[in-house]
């Protein structure tokens, strides 16, 4: 049997709870487990990373992820760990805090330049998010030949539901907000760009505080970012069960293998959108792990680091949901607790 996913297998339309017992009984998980395992994040700092005017350092960079991966790895050859060189990757990143705050050019060529390198063809590489105007507001160029990486959005700058979703793949559920429901109604169509044109994804997310989910990580970029029609997820009551079910489902456990936290700058109030620079600090660093739920524990631990630091309230203080990262690990998808996370931390200079 091929390695790549058979679209035939994918999830099918069905309600969100039968659908998620269906992944959790077929992946062998069981809803409402405790996470009892250990897990391991990876944490590289370089005090020199960024320089005036929020220029960085673009071979700085690329050391700083060689290094993460090679820790995160225990090997010399880490992409192989996750990855061959036939596989057409994705990069998920995230763009949603434009113009000011969006997944770094220079991580982003860092990652691209390591898997070129470990062979995998330019054109099987795929940097993509949700909307492309958020793309080109900041500054990516679309590229949807056949030569080069590739780099486009789901939802085009011209029609608000582009030919870039999958019909046949639907996350289907009444468990939202029916005020807030799209056109779409109860169901949200799948990116085909991670349906149909990518075998792995790595997950590439900024260091944000959100308004209604307290944090915008890992878990939120694949949830909010593979598909459509989830802004009626938004709320307290909704968005954080939303968020784990989402990630819960099988093909998207099973794609994406990689996260990579951008921290190089970071939000820690205002977000996910700042509307000034007033609301960004710079830790400086990146995170690696092949466990999101683990990486935003200790992504959420690092933004209520910085508002006590600066006598802010907590998350929780000003009444920001954060359970999505906890019923994530209760569904088995990761480490929630702190003291199960073995953090690696690298400081360069």
């Amino acid at each position: 049997m091929s390695d790549r996913i058979d679209r035939r297998e994918f999830l099918k339309k069905s309600s969100s709870a039968v659908l998620g017992a269906g992944v959790a009984f077929r992946s062998g998980l069981k809803l409402g487990a405790q996470d009892t395992q250990t897990a391991k994040v990876v944490e590289v700092k370089h005090s020199k990373v960024l320089q005036s005017g929020r220029i960085l350092d673009p071979e700085i960079v690329r050391n700083m992820l060689k290094k993460g991966m090679q820790n995160l790895t225990g090997s010399e050859n880490p992409w192989a760990q996750f990855f061959s060189p036939e596989d057409r990757i994705g990069l998920k990143i995230n763009t949603l805090g434009r113009p000011i705050l969006f997944t770094h050019h220079e991580l982003i060529q860092a990652v691209v330049d390591e898997l070129k390198e470990f062979g995998v063809r330019e054109n099987n590489i795929i940097v993509w998010d949700r909307f492309e105007k958020h793309m080109s507001d900041c500054e990516f160029e679309f590229n949807t030949t056949g030569e080069g990486v590739r780099c486009y959005g789901t939802i085009t700058t011209e029609e608000l539901i582009s030919d870039r979703l999958d019909k046949n793949v639907v996350y289907s559920s009444e468990n939202d907000n029916p005020e807030k429901r799209e056109e779409t109604g109860t169901d949200s169509y799948f990116s085909k760009i991670f349906t149909q044109e990518c075998d792995k994804i790595i997950n590439m997310p900024i260091l944000k505080d959100h308004g209604l989910s307290g944090v915008t990580l890992s878990l939120k970029n694949l949830a909010y970012g593979l598909c459509e029609n989830n802004a009626r997820f938004h709320g307290s009551e909704h968005i954080g069960p939303f968020i784990a079910d989402f990630c819960a489902l099988l093909e998207v456990r099973k794609k994406v293998v990689l996260h990579i936290l951008d921290g190089l700058e970071a939000c820690y109030e205002r977000g996910p959108r700042p509307r000034n620079l007033r609301s960004l600090f710079t830790p400086k660093t990146i995170w690696l792990s092949s466990d999101p739920v683990a990486l935003d524990t200790v992504g959420l631990k690092a933004i209520q680091t910085e508002r006590k630091y600066r006598a802010h309230r907590t998350l929780a203080e000003e009444g920001r949901p954060l359970d999505h990262i906890k019923l994530a690990g209760k569904k088995g998808l990761g480490v929630s607790d702190l003291n199960r996370i073995k953090l690696e931390k690298i400081e360069l200079s």
